[in-house]
């Protein structure tokens, strides 16, 4: 009776300290995700980016079930995607290498559908800040509106950042929109020829 209790109070110990320490490594991962916004740097928060999610993979594993580990691997995943792995495919074609701007939206695809699958296994939902931008210029590429869409890239490239968590994404922004406005990236939005 008395080493059944002693195992009862041993176990819910051990439980109690699995917890503990999973709740104090789910606040440090929100950390590093909060100061890695504040990276003014896109190759230094490349780096970090692919390390964390490295971590933040180890730590769904510990715990699946938990929101924040998700949240976090889908905006990581996100990021990589739409921001990282979207300016070296832009660098490429706006350096006419076909071959590589191919490889890089082939592992966007992998980082997209990498979101997804921790978006509650559903689409992910979550919204970057420099996603607007690029979509009103992508908008206005679709209308053969070269005016359009070369105004709301400079303007992009005229902001400000509004926060300090926001610095990386402003970042990001800025560069994708500079790509956006190389000759040939831009090239794909010329008007639309009669016939």
């Amino acid at each position: 009776m008395k080493r059944a209790a002693l195992l009862l109070t041993a176990s819910l110990l051990v439980g109690c300290v699995r917890e503990a320490v999973l709740e104090n490594d789910v606040r440090s991962a929100q950390w590093r995700a909060r100061t890695l916004g504040t990276a003014a740097d896109p190759a230094l928060a490349f780096a970090a980016l692919s390390t964390q999610l490295v971590e933040l993979e180890a730590l769904y594993q510990r715990d699946p079930s938990d929101p924040r580990a998700r949240a976090l691997l889908e905006r990581g995943y996100l990021l990589m995607a739409r921001g990282f792995i979207e300016l070296r495919r832009l660098e490429a074609a706006a350096a006419g290498d076909g071959a590589r701007a191919e490889q890089e939206a082939q592992l966007a695809a992998d980082a997209e559908r990498r979101a997804s699958y921790y978006a509650s296994k559903g689409s992910p939902t979550l919204q970057l800040e420099f996603q607007s931008t690029l979509r009103a210029a992508d908008e206005a590429c679709r209308n053969h509106d070269r005016g359009a869409y070369e105004r709301v890239l400079n303007e992009a490239l005229a902001r400000r950042e509004t926060s300090a968590e926001g610095r990386l994404e402003h970042a990001l922004g800025r560069r994708l929109a500079a790509l956006w406005l190389a000759p040939n990236v831009a090239a794909r939005c010329a008007p639309a020829v009669p016939r």
